[in-house]
């Protein structure tokens, strides 16, 4: 019986000495110091100041009046590279003084011509449809037109945005002293 109950504890001990020696191999604890972890921003100024939007007044416009090309910068005074930019339109009526006529700002808007829409020194004309189907591009149709991914700005970098429009020659006195205040919005995406 003292032979067996040796056995036995010979055999215990050796199981246990296994278990404790996979215990060890599989088990470690590194300490690692002077980690530093911090979060990008994107930070995205116009015309270095705070705020992402800008508005352009068009109001009492004459036939054949035109504003601009007024320019924007845009600047990520951020540490991450915006990797993409949104831009989006809208505007509301803005008259000058009351008229008995009183177009909408969806009227109004439809009759101001856009002669420059320039992104980092690119048209984008071309992506602003004639949705009114008036034979131009106007604000009415920039306000309906996707311009969203466009090409982003690295970090502490600037790009230009420049925009000109124009009274249509046949605006008419149904719009004196009718117009709009266009709101551009600039979205920096990471």
């Amino acid at each position: 019986m003292k032979k067996i109950l040796g056995l036995t504890i010979a055999v215990l001990l050796s199981i246990g000495m296994v278990g404790i020696g996979t215990w060890a191999y599989f088990s470690d604890a590194e300490t690692s110091t002077g980690n530093v972890l911090t979060a990008g921003t994107l930070d995205l100024k116009t015309n270095d100041v705070d705020g992402v939007s800008q508005t352009l007044l068009a109001a009492n416009m004459e036939p054949g009046d035109t504003i601009g090309p007024e320019t924007i910068i845009l600047k990520n005074a951020g540490s991450t590279v915006g990797s993409t930019l949104d831009l989006t339109f809208t505007y509301l009526e803005g008259d000058a003084s009351s008229n008995p006529l009183n177009k909408s700002a969806d009227d109004t808007a439809a009759m101001i011509e856009i002669i420059t829409l320039k992104y980092d020194g690119s048209s984008l004309l071309a992506s602003v449809m004639d949705n009114n189907t008036n034979g131009y591009r106007d604000i009415q149709d920039l306000k309906n037109t996707d311009l969203n991914g466009q090409s982003g700005i690295d970090a502490l970098a600037s790009k230009e945005f420049e925009i000109a429009i124009k009274a249509r020659d046949s605006i008419g006195g149904d719009y004196q002293a009718d117009g709009i205040t266009v709101t551009m919005t600039f979205t920096l995406n990471q």
